[in-house]
């Protein structure tokens, strides 16, 4: 590989992180239109999140497309357009940081800490009691890596773990797979559901009102997969009717959420703007995986998290 193209936010950072261990290539990085036009014709490698897909009718050299993100849906309109471009992502390195989140989230909700927070506003002094987390049922949808690790800490706290896999294979920290055909049976079961499923044609619109009203009232929803995973307006509604006790969401149909969505005012849910997966080293992550898989090109071995386009991540 001669020449790498960074068109990404970050691309000065991750151009920096790349140049410190990799002094052979050379790197352009922007993230504007004259950047990708200048460069994108002689790359042979990209580093991105989203680009416009347009670009891919100027690459002529290009043989490798990565992926800052562990999604790919935005390659799917194209998939017939890349030809020999391979696409790997960075599966792998929100894993601890998501995890995190999802508990954090369970405990807030458990404890009322929303509630909590604005009484202190107001200087209201109620009491809010809660039952600990073990023993409770936690239903991890999507046993990937990161619900996984979800599960596996959830087995740690004492809970019993619901996982919901698109293929049931054995889940460390849970004590039943299920395979997707009992989604709402797992719903029905849970107190805190976990939603960490890739976006695919398959997972859009999946938690809908069906859905939502096989959940039990206790039950609280944690979306940290994508926003359209999730019908909003349905999810409104349970929130605002009390289908289901609350909802902690860091992902939405559409970001940043506007400004006139009832999920800001809502007092039982807490919005987050798309922060569970973006750890504050994230540009180190990024460059760690993109070095990794650049070293494994010139070694001859295969690369690392390469993208099947046929499951959609």
């Amino acid at each position: 590989m001669k020449k790498l193209l960074i068109y990404h936010a970050r691309a000065a950072e991750l151009r920096r992180l790349i140049s410190e261990r990799v002094n052979d290539v050379e790197i352009a990085a922007g993230f504007d239109a004259a950047t990708l036009d200048r460069h994108i014709a002689g790359a042979d490698a990209l580093l991105a999140w989203k680009f416009p897909l347009a670009a891919l009718d100027q690459a002529r050299t290009l043989r490798w497309i990565q992926l800052s993100s562990a999604g790919a849906e935005q390659l799917l309109p194209a998939r017939d357009r890349l030809g020999r471009i391979v696409v790997t992502n960075t599966r792998g390195i929100h894993v601890d940081l998501m995890a995190d989140y999802a508990f954090a989230a369970m405990v807030a909700l458990n404890m009322h800490f929303p509630k909590f927070f604005a009484d202190q506003q107001t200087a209201t002094w109620e009491q809010r009691l809660s039952v600990p987390l073990a023993g409770r049922t936690l239903g991890v949808i999507g046993a990937g890596a990161i619900g996984g690790e979800i599960a596996r800490r959830g087995a740690a706290f004492g809970m019993h773990v619901l996982a919901v896999k698109r293929t049931p294979a054995p889940v460390d920290g849970a004590a039943e797979v299920l395979a997707p055909e009992h989604l709402h049976a797992a719903l029905g079961r849970s107190d805190f559901v976990v939603l960490v499923v890739p976006q695919t044609a398959a997972t859009r619109g999946m938690i809908g009102e069906d859905a939502l009203r096989a959940m039990k009232r206790t039950a609280y929803l944690l979306n940290i997969a994508r926003g359209n995973v999730v019908d909003e307006a349905a999810l409104v509604r349970a929130l605002g009717e009390q289908w289901i006790a609350g909802a902690a969401l860091d992902v939405f149909e559409q970001e940043p959420l506007p400004p006139d969505s009832r999920l800001w005012s809502l007092p039982n849910v807490f919005v987050t703007p798309h922060v569970a997966g973006e750890p504050a080293d994230y540009a180190r992550r990024v460059a760690d995986v993109f070095v990794d898989n650049l070293l494994r090109q010139r070694r001859g071995e295969p690369f690392r998290n390469v993208v099947d386009f046929d499951r959609g991540y």
